[in-house]
């Protein structure tokens, strides 16, 4: 209800009249907070699996992380892409196009769930070898993944509404249908998986009550609130450039979810032949700095929406302004955490893994690996100023460097000749040659988009 309310006087016009850094707080730091809930509600399940002291059903549930991870590439590919489109649309006043991009992303989501649901169901078998499950782990990854699928199409319904509605302005909105999954899912985690002995299937269970709570209110709240978004069936349509539109946008932003987690699993591989305790150290690491690169990112995706309207809008000035100060938040914001990482190293690995051979060898990943952290939202920045004024090829070949086109043949390349030291290296020199190939694109874009504003 408060929420509601306060924001049925929000309205798309803030986009042109509002203060830059007004707009950014009102737009940026809801979405980092739902970056931060997104962070939680991952690690929810398997610290709860966790209490249970058992290794495979850890990672049992571990092992279908790929998959959901690639349910959430799909959501996000349709949210970011219509999101940029309805942004683009209201700039330039088009309200049909708004409802036929929403309705568009709402229907779309919840059809690419169900067959995505029916796939991993009838291939079961050979999904669970392909993503790694051992005798010990298979039946806990087949009892997750059985249920978690079920929820797939609300899933794809969550990340794509949570994305549409901000171009309302109802950022709180978005993340409070966030927040509201996540809370029930952490409450009941320990309640079925500790209390009432459900284990594995428990998490699975929670996690499905958690999502469809989501979806109940973003459809609530579409129907009852939003001004422009729909989701009347009537405006739903393929044409009209509509599918070919949110889909090229959103492409890149699947794209970078997709390769985070193919590059996770060659560089799994590739630290499997040193021992599993260089597993565990990237990994307790890589969890233990998430928060630096994901909080860069949410800035990022906040001022999306004020990216596209400016660009809609032919609101050159406005769009350079935004752009200017994201850019001084990101990395100072960057920075900030990244000595906060770097200061508390220790304290953070043994949080994760309270192993003396591991401690060491995390807090040198974190020394390592933060080398880049203050510079990940510049990076992101790019990808989202390419896909907010409609240039998807450029936005596409950005987002594929970071974590495919430059990272793996660095991490076989450095593998090779410095061992465990050279994988370590692997990730911030791969951010820094993509940061220059990155800023190199989206220059090179703005430059004629300047031009074209002086005519």
């Amino acid at each position: 209800g408060f929420y509601m309310k306060k924001e049925q006087r929000l309205n798309p016009d803030i986009f042109a009249k509002e203060s830059i850094w007004k707009l950014m707080i009102k737009m940026c730091l809801p979405a980092v907070i739902t970056i931060l809930i997104m962070v939680i509600y991952n690690m929810a399940d398997i610290y709860f699996i966790g209490q249970l002291k058992d290794p495979y059903k850890v990672t049992g549930l571990s092992l279908c992380m790929p998959i959901t991870t690639l349910l959430s590439a799909l959501g996000s590919m349709i949210g970011t892409g219509a999101s940029s489109c309805i942004s683009v649309a209201m700039g330039r006043g088009d309200d049909s196009k708004v409802a036929h991009y929403s309705s568009f992303s709402f229907y779309f989501s919840i059809f690419i769930g169900a067959v995505f649901t029916a796939i991993v169901l009838i291939f079961q078998t050979p999904i669970l070898d392909l993503i790694g499950t051992s005798a010990n782990t298979r039946g806990y990854a087949a009892s997750y993944l059985s249920l978690i699928m079920l929820g797939a199409p609300l899933t794809m319904l969550n990340t794509a509404t949570g994305q549409i509605i901000r171009c309302e302005g109802a950022s709180v909105s978005a993340m409070v249908g966030n927040l509201l999954g996540t809370i029930l899912n952490i409450i009941l985690d320990p309640i079925f998986i500790l209390v009432l002995g459900m284990g594995v299937p428990g998490a699975a269970i929670a996690t499905l009550i958690g999502t469809a709570s989501s979806s109940i209110y973003y459809i609530v709240f579409i129907i009852r609130k939003c001004k422009h978004v729909t989701i009347h069936l009537h405006d739903f349509t393929l044409g009209q450039g509509v599918a070919t539109g949110v889909l090229a946008i959103g492409l890149p932003s699947g794209v970078s979810t997709l390769l985070n987690s193919i590059s996770g699993i060659f560089e799994n591989n590739l630290l499997v032949a040193h021992g599993d305790h260089y597993v565990a150290a990237l990994s307790v690491a890589g969890r233990a700095t998430m928060i630096i690169g994901m909080l860069q990112i949410g800035v990022a995706m906040g001022v999306q929406p004020i990216i596209a309207y400016s660009y809609g809008a032919r609101n050159w000035k406005r769009m350079r302004e935004t752009i200017l100060k994201t850019s001084l938040v990101t990395v100072i914001l960057g920075l900030a955490l990244t000595l906060l990482c770097r200061g508390f190293s220790t304290t953070l690995v043994k949080a994760f893994l309270d192993d003396t051979t591991i401690i060491p060898l995390g807090v040198y990943v974190i020394s390592i690996g933060t080398l880049s952290g203050p510079f990940i939202g510049l990076y992101q920045l790019c990808t989202t100023f390419l896909q907010s004024t409609e240039k998807p090829s450029y936005a596409l070949f950005v987002s594929l460097l970071r974590q495919g086109v430059i990272f793996i043949p660095a991490l076989y390349l450095l593998d090779s000749l410095y061992g465990f030291h050279g994988i370590v290296w692997a990730q911030p020199l791969a951010t820094f040659i993509a940061l220059g190939l990155a800023l190199i694109f989206a220059l090179h874009h703005y430059k004629k988009l300047h031009t074209l504003s002086e005519i």
